[in-house]
C-alpha cells in the first residue's frame, strides 16, 4: 500500500471513529433530559450481572423454547465471534497504516493461537449468518421485525467474513505454504485454488475496510445500538423487587401532575432501555397479551419511547411543548407490526392490556424493565387525566369505599370463617403469624374455600394465628398496577398502621399478589417491621418441621400452574412442587412452566376489565389440559378463578379439576 493509500486510510479511520464517538456522546447527552435515578449502587453485583448476562451471554438461554434457544445460540456465536475477531480487525487496520505490522512480536506460540482463533471464529460467524438468513427467510417467526436494516447488517457481516477468508487464503497463496493454524482459510485456499493477485488483495482489503467502518457508524444509528448499550444495561439492571416502581410524593404541593406524560418525565434508565433493546422479539414471544390478539407488544413500548425522544430533541432543547408518549388514536385500528408505523406514540389501549406478569422482563437479554414504564404512563392517565377504561371506575370506587374491589361491605369480610373458630387480632394475643386473608379469600366463593382449607391446616399444625377480620383492607396491588397510586398509598398506609397497632411480626398470605405487595412494596412506606411468607412456603416449613403429618397419600396426576406473582416475581417454584410430591402426587409439567409460565390473565388489574381477543385463561387451561393431568393445581386465588372459568368454558369438568394446593394438603391430612 503506497503513501497516498495510507493517508486515505488514516483519514477514513479518523473520520469514521470520530463520527462514531460523536454519535455515542450525543446519545449519552440525550439521557440528561430524563429524570435522575441511582443505578450505581452495589457495583460488585452489577459487574457480575454484566459479565453473566452480557459478556457470557447467559441471558439468551432463560427459557425452554426451541426458537428462543436457536436464536440464543446464533446470537452467542455472533457475539463471541466479534469479540475475538476485534483483535484481528485492529491488526488489519494497523497493517494498512504501517506495512509489515503484525502481532508476531507476541511470540510464535501466542501468535499461532491467535491465528487459529481468528480462523475458527470466522467459520463460527459464517455459520451464524446461515442460521440468521434461514430464520428470517424460511420460517420467519412472527415476533421478529423485518425491516431492511436487519438484512443490511447481515450482508455487512457476511461480507466482512468472506473478505477475511479471501485475505487469509491470499496470504497463503502469496508464500505458497498452507498454514495449519488457519485450517478453514487453508481449506478455501486449496479447494478454490486461490492464486495471489496484488490487485485482488487490495480490492478485498478496501471492501473490507469500507464495510467495517460503515458498519461502525451504522451501529449507533440503527437497531444495533444495543451492541453499545446492551452490556451497560445489564450493569444498570434493577437489583430490587422485579417491579421496583418509583414512589410518588403526594405531599408535594407544587406538583402539577403525577405519573409520566412526556419522555423527559421518565428516568434515564427507562430511556436507556430503548437504546439497549435488541428487537429480538423474545418479549413478544412470551407476552400473554401479544399471543392472544391484543395490540400490546412489550418491545414496542421501549422502542417507541426511544423514537419519541429522538423526535422531541429540538422541543426539549428549546423548552417547547412535547409530543406526549401516549395517544388514544390507535385504539380502533391497531398497527400490524410496530407502533412506529402510526407515529411515535404508544396506544393507550396497549397499557391496559398488560397483566404485569413479568414474562417480558424475564426473557429480556438486556435487562429491560417494560412494566415500570407502562405503570408510570398509566399513573398519569389515572391520576392526572382521570382517563381509564370505564369498567375500572367501579373497581376503584369499591376499593376506596369498601376496602375491596368486589364492593362487598366490610361487615361480610369474616363470613368465610363461620364455624371455623377463627380468632381476630383483638381476640388472640401473642400470635405466631397473622393470616392476611386478602379480598379474593374473603369474598369470592372459590377463594373462600382456599381460606377455609388453609385455616384448617394451620389448626391441625397447632399454629397460633389470627386475622385482622373486618379491619383488613385490600393490599392495594390492583390499584397500583392500574396506575391508581394514590388509592394504593391510602390502602397500604391503613394496613401498615394496623400491623403496627397489633405488633405484627410475621404475615402469611394465600395470595401471591398480596405476598409480593406486602413483602416488597410496603417496606418503602414504613412497613418494614414484619416478615411475609406465602402459604406454600409456610406449609413446606410445617411439613419439614414435622408439625404437619401426611396421613393419606393422594395418588393422582397433577400439573402445577406457576402464578406469575409467586414464580417470576417472587422466585417461588420448588416449594409447591415439593409439597405435591410429599402428598404422593405424580407431577406432569406443562411446557410453559416455572419462569416460562403463561399468565392466567387476571394480573395487573385485568380481573376487573373486559378482555379483547382470545382469553388468556382459555389458552392456559388448554395448556394444562394438554398434560392429561387430572388436577390443575394453583397457589393463587386469582389463578383459581381464571382457570376454573377456563375449565368450564372448555367443558372439561369431567376431565379436570382446578384446586388450590392447600386444599390437597387438607385432604391428605385426613
Amino acid at each position: 500500500m503506497d503513501v497516498i493509500e495510507r493517508v486515505v486510510l488514516a483519514i477514513l479511520i479518523i473520520a469514521s471513529f470520530g463520527y462514531f464517538f460523536w454519535r455515542v456522546y450525543y446519545l449519552y447527552n440525550l439521557l440528561k433530559f430524563a429524570q435522575p435515578e441511582n443505578r450505581f449502587d452495589n457495583p460488585g453485583k452489577r459487574i457480575a450481572n454484566a459479565i453473566k448476562y452480557g459478556l457470557l451471554q447467559l441471558c439468551h438461554f432463560k427459557v425452554n423454547d426451541v426458537d428462543i434457544n436457536y436464536a440464543g445460540i446464533m446470537h452467542a456465536m455472533l457475539f463471541f465471534g466479534f469479540v475475538v475477531l476485534l483483535l484481528g480487525e485492529i491488526e488489519l487496520l494497523l497493517k494498512g497504516l504501517f506495512p509489515g505490522f503484525s502481532y508476531e512480536f507476541l511470540g510464535k506460540t501466542i501468535y499461532n493461537i491467535y491465528l487459529f482463533s481468528q480462523d475458527f471464529f470466522v467459520l463460527v460467524v459464517l455459520i451464524a449468518m446461515v442460521m440468521a438468513f434461514a430464520r428470517r427467510l424460511i420460517w420467519r417467526p412472527k415476533k421478529l421485525t423485518y425491516h431492511f436494516s436487519a438484512y443490511l447488517i447481515l450482508l455487512f457481516i457476511t461480507t466482512l467474513m468472506l473478505t477475511l477468508l479471501y485475505l487469509s487464503a491470499s496470504d497463503m497463496a502469496r508464500v505458497g505454504v498452507y498454514n495449519p493454524y488457519q485450517p478453514f482459510s487453508g481449506f478455501v485456499y486449496k479447494a478454490l485454488h486461490i492464486k495471489y493477485s496484488p490487485v485482488g488483495y487490495q480490492i478485498a482489503y478496501w471492501i473490507h475496510v469500507i464495510v467495517l467502518l460503515t458498519f461502525l457508524d451504522f451501529i449507533p444509528n440503527s437497531k444495533h445500538l444495543h451492541l453499545i448499550a446492551g452490556i451497560p444495561n445489564n450493569y444498570f439492571a434493577n437489583l430490587g423487587p422485579s417491579m421496583d416502581l418509583r414512589e410518588l410524593d403526594f405531599e408535594d404541593e407544587e406538583a402539577e401532575s403525577f405519573g409520566v406524560k412526556n419522555v423527559n418525565e421518565l428516568t434515564w434508565k427507562e430511556i436507556h432501555d430503548g437504546y439497549a433493546c435488541t428487537e429480538c422479539g423474545r418479549c413478544a414471544h412470551v407476552c400473554p397479551a401479544a399471543n392472544t390478539g391484543k395490540i400490546l407488544v412489550p418491545r414496542e413500548i421501549v422502542l417507541t419511547v426511544k423514537e419519541n425522544l429522538f423526535e422531541n430533541v429540538e422541543n426539549l432543547k428549546e423548552n417547547k411543548e412535547l409530543i406526549p408518549l401516549t395517544t388514544d388514536e390507535f385504539d380502533k385500528e391497531p398497527p400490524m407490526n410496530t407502533y412506529l408505523e402510526y407515529g411515535i406514540q404508544i396506544p393507550e389501549k396497549a397499557l391496559w392490556q398488560c397483566t404485569t406478569c413479568g414474562a417480558c422482563q424475564a426473557v429480556c437479554p438486556v435487562s429491560n424493565e417494560h412494566i415500570r414504564s407502562m405503570v408510570d404512563l398509566k399513573r398519569y392517565l389515572v391520576l392526572t387525566e382521570a382517563k381509564f377504561p370505564e369498567k375500572l371506575m367501579e373497581a376503584f370506587n369499591n376499593m376506596e369505599v369498601n376496602g375491596n374491589p368486589w364492593g362487598m361491605s366490610p361487615s361480610y369480610r369474616m363470613d368465610w370463617a363461620k364455624g371455623l373458630d377463627v380468632k381476630t387480632v383483638d381476640e388472640e394475643k401473642d400470635i405466631e403469624v397473622l393470616y392476611f386473608v386478602g379480598c379474593a379469600g374473603a369474598f369470592d366463593d372459590r377463594g373462600k374455600k382456599i381460606s377455609q382449607s388453609f385455616v384448617k391446616v394451620l389448626q391441625k399444625a397447632g399454629v397460633k394465628f389470627a386475622v385482622l377480620g373486618k379491619k383488613e383492607k385490600c393490599c392495594g396491588d390492583n390499584a397500583r398496577r392500574l396506575g391508581n397510586e394514590y388509592l394504593f398509598y391510602n390502602l397500604a398506609m391503613e394496613n401498615i398502621e394496623l400491623f403496627k397497632q397489633y405488633n405484627i411480626k410475621k404475615i402469611v398470605t394465600t395470595c401471591p399478589h398480596g405476598y409480593y405487595t406486602l413483602k416488597n412494596e410496603y417496606p418503602k412506606l414504613g412497613g418494614d417491621f414484619f416478615e411475609v411468607v406465602h402459604h406454600t412456603e409456610f406449609i413446606k416449613q410445617l411439613i419439614d418441621e414435622g408439625r404437619l403429618k401426611i396421613q393419606h397419600k393422594i395418588h393422582e396426576t397433577a400439573t402445577f400452574h406457576d402464578s406469575c406473582y409467586l414464580g417470576r416475581h417472587s422466585g417461588i417454584y420448588e416449594q409447591p412442587r415439593e409439597i405435591l410430591k410429599a402428598l404422593g402426587m405424580e407431577l406432569k409439567e406443562m411446557k410453559r412452566n416455572r419462569n416460562y409460565s403463561f399468565c392466567c390473565g387476571a394480573g395487573g388489574g385485568m380481573m376487573w376489565m373486559e378482555e379483547e381477543g382470545e382469553r388468556m385463561n382459555r389458552v392456559r387451561t388448554q395448556q394444562a389440559a394438554g398434560t392429561r393431568a387430572k388436577d390443575i393445581v394453583t397457589a393463587c386465588p386469582f389463578c383459581m378463578i381464571m382457570l376454573d372459568d377456563g375449565v368450564k368454558d372448555l367443558s372439561l369438568e369431567d376431565k379436570n379439576e382446578v384446586i388450590d394446593i392447600v386444599q390437597l394438603v387438607e385432604k391428605a391430612l385426613g
